[in-house]
């Protein structure tokens, strides 16, 4: 029998405009529901939340010891501030090549390895002689903690049925903002207690207890569930057949997704649709494929917009409120840390609700929602930023917080939805690539811009200190309207992308 025939069908399918959307349908609750029963879902988000944070753990831990490197090896701050931009480079590029792998090889054994590799880079940097030493074990630490993202995102996609993803992704990175957390604070006692070399002992060692339980704790899941789901779409099911695939899925079950598809006959981009197994196609033609995907590029540009704003407000953060109310770094750092609760509240919130108006049969409810918290994020720190009354800043820092950390978890789960489930990998290397790096230039551009804005310069009589950075906070705030008005035209081309990805993974066999 010719394998191609079940593909043509579904080109004349799809010319003639007959496909049985009711078939998706009930394909997807059915596979959905194996989904969920069949994983161990708190296991599976504790781990991953926790390997997610490695990359986090590294730079938060450096900014902790940051005094005692500097006195030790006598370097300034440039060359500091190098160790962290030169690990966050290294792991941009290394997550191309990694995003590879995650496409063509067995993910958890691939992730426990990028573990042990950050562990044993940690530990040797212990023993760092000199500066340039050291720089090299934080290049292979940052190499390995960014690249987990690639690996992170394919088995995501494939432990989490797409009504679970957003919730799925709020806790799992909310897993890189408490990494943070833990990575300051570990690294901040140890180092007051001891030295910042057995601080590196004691995140190496905790890697290993981490890569240890991943190994043990964690099953490599299959890669044919969308494929699945996707062949039952050429399937003409009558009422008698539906009922018997369909089981115990009830008449009333649940919608996820798919409903307004069905109801709204929206059709897929033939000339998108994939004709064979994207696996193992070269790179390039990946490329192509992934950055062809309109809402994609979207996506893309939002998220790194987000994280460019996000990045700037993590490098000048305590040193604006330091400034601004003339506190030592200390107390500057412990309320910076319960802003930063803020993002990890809004994380997980936003999650749920974009699962919660996905089933209320909103079919873009999650760039709905990541629009809008790019917009509402806005007046929280502008607000901010005017303000006189020194709580009432805080309390809306803490909001913006909340606003920004929410534009993350939907947004990485409409990612999955408009791809297909094997270029999952390469898709989110590439994300990751430029988002890092455009991390690595926030920095320098928010102090570039507070530098150009002196104190100085303000002649007006509501002006105070950190004036510099308050305009700087401001300038970039610009980067989020253009993402909140990116999110607006994707509304309109997600649907189809969606529709597209899940008709192009039939039949996909490695």
């Amino acid at each position: 029998m010719n394998h191609r025939a079940p593909r043509y069908l579904l080109y004349a399918l799809l010319r003639e405009k007959k496909v049985n959307l009711n078939s998706l349908f009930d394909a997807f609750s059915r596979h959905e529901k194996i989904w969920l029963t069949s994983i161990p879902r708190p296991r599976a988000i504790a781990l991953l939340a926790l390997t997610q944070g490695l990359a986090s753990v590294n730079i938060a831990a450096l900014g902790a010891i940051a005094p005692s490197l500097e006195h030790e090896l006598a370097i300034g701050n440039v060359a500091f501030g190098l160790l962290s931009a030169a690990s966050i480079l290294t792991g941009a590029l290394v997550s191309l090549p990694i995003g590879i792998l995650g496409d063509q090889q067995a993910r958890v054994p691939l992730l426990t390895k990028l573990i042990y590799i950050w562990a044993a880079a940690i530990a040797i940097s212990a023993i760092s002689p000199d500066y340039a030493f050291l720089l090299v074990m934080q290049m292979v630490a940052g190499a390995a903690g960014v690249a987990v993202g690639p690996v992170i995102a394919s088995l995501s996609g494939d432990l989490f049925p797409p009504s679970w993803r957003s919730r799925a992704f709020g806790l799992i990175v909310g897993g890189e903002l408490l990494g943070a957390g833990i990575g300051m604070a570990v690294a901040g006692t140890i180092n007051a207690l001891s030295n910042w070399r057995v601080t590196f002992y004691v995140l190496a060692a905790i890697a290993l207890i981490l890569a240890y339980l991943l190994k043990k704790g964690m099953r490599e899941p299959t890669r044919d569930n969308m494929s699945k789901l996707a062949q039952d779409v050429l399937i003409d099911h009558t009422p008698s057949s539906v009922s018997t695939q369909v089981g115990s899925v009830k008449a009333d079950t649940k919608r996820y997704l798919l409903e307004d598809i069905k109801e709204k006959q929206i059709q897929p981009v033939a000339t998108r649709i994939l004709r064979e197994d994207p696996t193992y196609w070269p790179w390039l033609k990946s490329a192509r494929t992934i950055l062809s995907i309109p809402s994609n590029v979207i996506f893309i540009s939002a998220s790194s917009a987000g994280y460019f704003y996000f990045t700037g407000l993590m490098a000048f953060g305590v040193l604006y409120l330091t400034q601004r109310f003339g506190l030592n770094t200390m107390s500057a750092s412990l309320i910076f840390v319960g802003i930063g609760l803020g993002g990890v509240g809004g994380v997980i919130a936003s999650g749920w609700l974009a699962d919660y108006l996905l089933r209320r049969g909103i079919i873009t409810a999650r760039v709905w929602v990541t629009g809008i918290s790019f917009l509402l994020t806005i007046p929280f720190f502008f607000l901010a930023l005017q303000t006189s009354h020194n709580w009432l800043e805080i309390t809306l820092l803490f909001f913006g917080a909340a606003a920004l950390g929410a534009t993350n978890p939907s947004l990485d789960a409409a990612r999955l939805d408009i791809m297909h489930s094997r270029l999952w990998g390469r898709a989110e290397g590439i994300r990751i690539s430029l988002r890092y790096i455009l991390e690595a230039a926030a920095p320098l551009a928010f102090g570039w811009v507070s530098e150009y804005f002196p104190e100085q310069s303000c002649h007006l009589a509501q002006c105070r200190h950190g004036y510099g950075l308050q305009i700087s906070f401001q300038i970039f705030l610009v980067l989020l309207a253009v993402a909140t008005i990116l999110l607006l035209i994707a509304t309109h081309t997600y649907p189809r992308d969606v529709a597209t990805a899940l008709f192009s993974e039939h039949p996909t066999r490695s």
